[in-house]
């Protein structure tokens, strides 16, 4: 019940290129697997940056022009906006017009179904017995379950997916399709400012093969390969270049990567708590890295891509889904080869054979229960996005505001809340504070943070910007300080938010 691998001589012995194998009892299991992970992909809109995304695509469609200043705020309208995600925001808009909420969950859900294929067309590069690549499939999805959901960081996730495949196919048989790569990022430019993760990969591998080709002189492999990778690295980076805002799509990843501030504040930012019953999946992933590796000598590609995945896992919650994608063939290719090494895989083997028939039929059925109890899932999930939005958004607050618009003219609002007020009240009042905090900068994202806290500083920084109404959660440090200053009145609460205007 082996999955046999597509391409299955090692990484520097060329050989004949083979097709992944028609389903049977291995094919129906890791798809019972590939269906499962619908079950965790598939969310209901919920990322507080949908919001102010949508509402980006709707501005660059209704002008016929990107965006060249903040639009959303009054603390940083003069600011120049490198908008890197002008892309996606353009064909989520257009998703979310024609088929609402269920479209946009819909197609996202398949964006990063699309990355999990990808992984397993990576893992049957090698020959691993089906249960344990379906088993790695399953982990993979519970490690991102803290991230999964209809965002634009899914269009990166199934784009690193793909750079691995095709990098991880090339270092195997030189595979070519590599060379359309420089293609590939010239979209992911265009959509999301993760396209750096594929180009950090190809350099990985250049870097790999440039180390091979010094210490091994006399292999003219890894020569041919390390010149070729470069090639292919220089070409995506000329490719990264080619969007409206050119190398601000650079400038902006690495302020993103290296922001203390926005590190310290926004939570997908830290590193993961493993007492969150959430990051048990990455845990689990993490700890069978550790106990997989003692079954492989890896290739120098191998241990990097295994540190490089460890270190983007334990560094930050947001970089789960890119360490599964890095980290799961790994352990599949170890525990596989284990497998095939153990002196219970030849009997093993000969009962399965058996008795294939009947293990057929009851892989079958089971596939079919797994497909059916994951659409139920899907329905129930996706049915509840009305009741979501109320639970994690000021649904009544804005309502309020809605009908008092005579209240305030400056606002203060919480960070994660500023996507949904720009939804609801574009162009007519203007927020402190959305998600876009690279373009916004860090010294207003300190401003948010002191102010949220209730530090010293905060009513010095809300005087200074001419606040005169704040919209918070009702148990924020800033909403208890507000409650006891007499220079600030509270005219709405619904036990989620409250809005203070001042006297």
């Amino acid at each position: 019940m082996a999955v046999a691998p597509e391409h299955s001589p090692p990484s520097d012995t060329p050989g004949a290129r083979a097709h992944l194998p028609r389903p049977g009892l291995g094919g129906l299991i890791v798809g019972a697997a590939l269906v499962a992970t619908l079950v965790v992909i598939s969310r209901r809109v919920g990322d507080p940056d949908f919001w102010w995304h949508m509402e980006t695509g709707s501005w660059i469609i209704n002008h016929g022009a990107f965006p060249s200043r903040e639009l959303f705020t009054y603390t940083a309208s003069t600011r120049v906006w490198a908008d890197q995600e002008w892309g996606s925001e353009v064909l989520g808009y257009l998703i979310f017009r024609a088929g609402g909420f269920l479209a946009f969950s819909l197609a996202y859900a398949a964006v990063t179904w699309v990355g999990f294929w990808f992984i397993w067309r990576r893992i049957a590069l090698e020959r691993v017995p089906a249960l344990i690549a379906g088993a790695c499939i399953a982990v993979a999805a519970a490690a991102g379950v803290e991230v999964w959901g209809p965002r634009s960081q899914m269009i990166s996730f199934a784009l690193t997916c793909l750079t691995l495949y095709w990098v991880e196919s090339y270092l195997r048989d030189r595979n070519r399709r590599l060379y359309l790569l420089p293609l590939v990022v010239l979209a992911w430019a265009n959509l999301h400012g993760g396209f750096v993760y594929g180009l950090a990969v190809v350099a990985l591998a250049a870097v790999t093969e440039t180390a091979l080709w010094l210490t091994s002189s006399q292999d003219g492999a890894h020569r041919r390969r390390s010149l070729r990778l470069w090639g292919v690295l220089i070409a995506c980076v000329v490719a990264g270049l080619l969007n409206p805002i050119t190398f601000h799509a650079y400038q902006a990843a690495v302020q993103t990567q290296t922001s203390a501030v926005q590190q310290t504040f926004i939570a997908e930012w830290h590193s993961p708590s493993f007492h969150s019953l959430g990051e048990v999946g990455l845990e689990l992933l993490l700890l069978l890295v550790v106990f997989a590796m003692a079954f492989r000598r890896p290739r120098l590609w191998d241990a990097l891509v295994t540190v490089v995945g460890i270190y983007a896992a334990l560094s930050a919650v947001r970089n789960a889904p890119l360490a599964a994608a890095a980290l799961t063939p790994m352990v599949a290719w170890s525990l596989g080869g284990a497998w095939e090494r153990s002196r219970w895989q030849e009997p093993l083997g000969r009962w399965i054979q058996r008795r294939a028939s009947d293990l057929l039929v009851l892989v079958t059925a089971g596939t079919l229960l797994v497909a059916v109890g994951t659409a139920g899932v899907m329905t129930y999930t996706l049915s509840s996005q009305t009741a979501s939005t109320n639970a994690n958004f000021p649904v009544g607050a804005d309502d309020w505001l809605a009908a008092h618009p005579e209240v305030g003219t400056r606002m203060f609002n919480a960070y994660d809340w500023g996507g949904y007020l720009i939804y609801r009240f574009y162009p007519d009042r203007p927020v402190f504070i959305y998600g876009e905090a690279t373009e916004l900068g860090n010294q207003l994202l300190q401003e948010v943070s002191d102010v949220e806290n209730a530090e010293p500083d905060w009513q010095t920084i809300l005087t200074e910007h001419g606040v005169n109404y704040v919209v918070e959660r009702t148990d924020s440090a800033l909403s208890m300080a507000l409650s006891v200053d007499p220079q600030w009145k509270q005219v709405y609460s619904d036990g989620f938010a409250v809005i203070f205007v001042k006297r």
